[in-house]
């Protein structure tokens, strides 16, 4: 990360709570100990993702109702376009088991990495470079291009997944979504809210329907 110039590093769950001084991780940071020490420890993706407007889960794995599927190449560019004030995640799973379906369900896009359809092996670091190289080669490009003062400000995690859970009361008090089989529509709505880039005020909007719609099944007084 270092070489590239990123510094942010979210560590979800490690398996030892200590990992940010344990020595072998300190000699695998030899260099670049300053990252290790300001990384951030959180207890799930959802506390990780926090603030951020943009999460990319990095998956090869086709998955149902996955988030739109992208290049790395793209996803860095699109990544390294986006106004400066925005925050944009890079999602990697453990190196043995990748990311779960949930965690890539709270992503807004996800990318593959190309590599040769004969053999796809990569390790976490060696993702986490490609991923970190990427992003500085769309950065290099992309340097000096001015945003306008004007840019819409995007839809945070937190507001994304607010979103989510009021739309789905919403669509319980009104019938629409059956409690005992939720599981198709709740991920397409994901999916579908994903390739729309929610900017901060359609949230507003979209949860004013949501509250219209939990108010329109509350009892009529007499």
């Amino acid at each position: 990360m270092k070489v590239m110039g990123l510094s942010r590093l979210a560590l979800v769950a490690p398996r030892y709570a200590d990992v940010t001084v344990r020595p072998d991780a300190i000699a695998f940071a030899s260099g670049a100990v300053d990252v290790l020490d300001a990384s951030h420890v959180h207890a799930t993706l959802d506390r990780a993702l926090a603030g951020t407007t943009h999460a990319i889960a990095m998956s090869a794995r086709d998955r149902e109702y996955a988030p739109p599927l992208s290049s790395l190449r793209e996803a860095a560019v699109d990544a390294m376009s986006r106004p400066p004030d925005t925050s944009i995640a890079f999602v990697f799973g453990s190196e043995r088991y990748g990311l779960s379906n949930d965690d890539v369900l709270r992503c807004q896009s996800r990318c593959r990495i190309e590599t040769s359809p004969d053999y796809a092996s990569l390790n976490l670091a060696q993702a986490v470079q490609l991923v970190a190289y990427e992003c500085r080669q769309a950065a290099l490009v992309s340097c000096g291009e001015a945003v306008a003062d004007d840019a819409p400000t995007a839809a945070t995690h937190e507001q994304r997944e607010a979103l989510i859970d009021h739309f789905e009361r919403g669509l319980l008090a009104i019938g629409y979504l059956d409690p005992d089989a939720p599981k198709k529509l709740m991920p397409r709505l994901r999916r579908l809210l994903a390739r729309a880039r929610l900017e901060h005020e359609e949230v507003q909007w979209l949860r004013g329907i949501a509250k219209a719609m939990l108010r329109a099944k509350e009892p009529v007084p007499r």
